[in-house]
């Protein structure tokens, strides 16, 4: 596969074989699509709550509870991702998400 970051040759899975091997769904998986399509950069919390919200109507719940969600999602996806080559990190108090391609 190619980095999404730098478009060299990793051996991480593909974003799609990688959501369907890991059985990734839900709030979990749009994170992840919104970080991926972020190429490494940081990616802000109001982009993700897009990605999570994207077919409802209302743009979603409250703050809180789209924040509570997150957080939900973002462990999930962790876990769900261990021993990948891949994960997502928090850059930092309210700096947003970025995609981590490990060796």
């Amino acid at each position: 596969m190619t980095c999404p970051c730098c478009n060299q040759s990793v051996s991480a899975p593909a974003l799609g074989d990688l959501i369907a091997e890991r059985r990734i769904s839900g709030h979990a998986a749009a994170l992840l699509e919104a970080v991926w399509r972020g190429k490494g950069m940081p990616v802000m919390s109001h982009v993700v709550f897009d990605a999570l919200y994207a077919d409802d109507p209302d743009g979603g719940p409250s703050p809180t509870v789209m924040y509570r969600a997150l957080r939900k999602a973002f462990d999930g996806l962790s876990a769900r991702l261990k021993d990948t080559g891949v994960s997502v990190v928090e850059v930092g108090y309210r700096q947003g998400f970025r995609l981590v391609l490990h060796p």
